[in-house]
């Protein structure tokens, strides 16, 4: 077990400050609503349109575009908004005087990615009685559109905005995220004093952002920016693993990128560079926003049914929003201290904290997330090239067959947004999840037992997985027994199989026909095994024998079976009507 200074349990100090923000965000959107309501029940001003400089009813801080500015903002204990300057509306550098603003504008407390430095987002009252986005120039004129419209800001200047214009304002919002002093704060309070000696400088690091086709689109731009910004924050330039035909766009951003290939090859690549540095490698997926750690014991949910008493535990915990380098810190003095001296350490996979309060707050075999993960150089283990999703899965094993454990903080969380992004790993799903069944099906070849069909998910049925490596090797063998027994204690292999085809008639009758799809896979001994299945009853091959990539002479099992079906080098006829899907 991992050591912990003391004890971390919900405050409810904490709670009753995270309630009284939550009904002050209720109140003022309640507010913002009634206020627009009012108006424009009222008549707003009488007329259609007014300008910037038509004067509310009241004064600015009783007008529907106030009440929707403190809707967007982060206010004080007091229900206050920030200072104009302080917002993230404001101008960076120049723009029109905030003295001299009209009196119908008030600055916006967000900010669109693409505006430049100099130029406001704000917000006006419209006539009617509502409220109206826009845009201040330097000049002091007011806009409603981007572009689109000759009047539009693009239209205006001659020219495409981009993200490259706003830049600096995502850098200001990234600042904003984590609070200074707020990582020296994290440690000292969350790690021993043992622990603490392990904290090396970020120098130590490699830090790899591992990345493909996200710098030709906005979307994808703005979060390269953001990772960018919070690795600036704390003086660590990271290096950017990315595809050779996005190469460019990269570089044009002012990213220290290099071709990395594939997803796989580029994570090994990543590892390699990090082992001949010397440096421990901490990998990291493009589109993370934020960094949460939990500060909180496991708490006793015994008996609970569902999440009512752990959600309302969360109210009181102690939360730390922190850099990527504090986080990637705080894994390896956890691994480093640890008497199991795992090689790989991790967050929670998901977003969701009242899931794992009930938990230990480390984990010794549990998989271990490729979106943010610490990686000693010392390690032998790489990414399987062979997959193209899942493989993380595959890592952890590699890393819990060698090393004997892993360090996942279960209590340290992302806040990411790749399950809608362009690009990336998400270019390589489909909808069928066919990609997802195959790469399942390496897993549960390379480990028996290991891997189940996770019927929870929403998602294509078959194509997400639990993991249990407790249950490694007490699943489908695929191997030969390492040790030879005599023929008069030793079952054949087609009687070893038998339960084995019990349980799977329904889906692989013994008597359905295998044939050879003559569809070739880049291993050359699957598609010689392939070729050995044509024509065969399944019965018939289940417990033949053939010989691996490494030379190995292997038995073939119902996991082999999956894999060649699912990556279509094989289908199923049943032996007399029509055929099958057994997939």
């Amino acid at each position: 077990m991992v050591a912990t200074t003391k004890s971390h349990a919900p405050n409810a100090a904490n709670a009753r400050a995270v309630l009284k923000k939550r009904k002050q965000k209720a109140m003022v959107k309640d507010s913002a609503k009634k206020a627009e309501e009012k108006s424009r029940k009222a008549g707003g001003y009488g007329k259609s349109t007014v300008s910037i400089w038509d004067a509310p009813a009241g004064g600015i801080e009783k007008s529907p575009a106030y009440r929707k500015m403190i809707t967007r903002c982060q206010l004080d204990d007091k229900g206050k908004p920030p200072r104009p300057e302080d917002r993230d509306g404001a101008p960076l550098k120049g723009g029109f005087p905030l003295d001299q603003y009209p009196p119908n504008v008030i600055v916006d407390g967000l900010r669109a990615t693409w505006l430049p430095d100099d130029w406001a987002q704000v917000i006006k009252n419209t006539g009617p009685g509502g409220s109206y986005l826009g845009w201040m120039s330097p000049a002091g004129k007011f806009f409603y559109h981007r572009c689109g419209y000759p009047s539009a800001i693009e239209e205006t200047l001659g020219r495409k905005l981009t993200v490259f214009d706003g830049l600096n304002g995502v850098m200001r919002n990234v600042r904003n995220i984590v609070k200074p002093g707020a990582d020296k704060a994290f440690h000292k309070e969350c790690l021993s004093s043992a622990e603490l000696k392990h904290i090396v400088p970020e120098k130590e690091f490699l830090f790899a952002v591992v990345s493909a086709r996200r710098a030709n689109n906005e979307s994808g731009q703005h979060d390269i920016m953001v990772i960018e910004g919070h690795f600036k924050q704390v003086g660590v330039k990271p290096v950017w693993y990315v595809d050779a035909e996005s190469l460019e766009d990269y570089k044009k951003m002012g990213l220290h990128a290099k071709v990395g290939g594939k997803l796989t090859p580029a994570r090994n690549m990543a590892l390699d560079d990090a082992k001949k540095q010397n440096r421990v490698c901490v990998q990291v997926s493009d589109d993370i926003s934020k960094w949460i750690y939990y500060d909180c014991d496991k708490q006793n949910f015994k008996g609970e049914a569902g999440f009512t008493k752990a959600n309302k535990a969360l109210l009181g915990v102690k939360k730390h929003i922190v850099s990527p380098l504090a986080a990637a810190q705080f894994i390896l003095a956890k691994m480093r201290a640890d008497p199991d001296k795992p090689q790989l350490g991790g967050v929670y996979p998901t977003g969701n904290a009242a899931m794992t309060l009930g938990a230990a707050m480390f984990g010794k075999e549990h998989f271990i997330l490729g979106d943010f993960f610490v990686a000693e150089p010392s390690s032998p283990c790489r990414f399987d090239t062979e997959m193209t999703l899942k493989e993380d899965y595959d890592y952890t094993c590699s890393h819990l067959q060698q090393h004997g454990s892993v360090m996942r903080c279960q209590r340290l969380f992302l806040q990411v947004k790749h399950s809608t992004n362009a690009g990336g790993a998400v270019a390589n799903r489909d909808t069928a999840g066919l990609k997802e069944k195959q790469n399942i099906a390496i897993l549960q070849r390379k480990w028996p037992g290991v891997f189940s069909n996770n019927g929870r998910r929403k998602a294509v049925a078959g194509s997400e997985v639990v993991m249990s490596w407790k249950r490694h090797g007490k699943g489908e063998q695929t191997e030969k027994p390492k040790k030879a027994a005599s023929l008069k204690v030793t079952k054949s292999l087609k009687e070893k199989a038998k339960p084995k085809l019990k349980a799977a008639a329904s889906s692989f009758p013994t008597n359905a026909t295998l044939q050879f799809s003559e569809k070739a896979t880049k291993k050359d001994y699957i598609n010689k095994r392939c070729k050995q299945c044509h024509g065969k009853s399944i019965g018939a091959c289940i417990g033949m024998k053939y010989t691996d990539n490494s030379g190995k002479t292997k038995n073939y099992g119902y996991a082999d079976l999956k894999y060649d079906i699912a990556a279509g080098s094989l289908s199923v006829k049943k032996a007399r009507s029509g055929s099958y899907a057994g997939a």
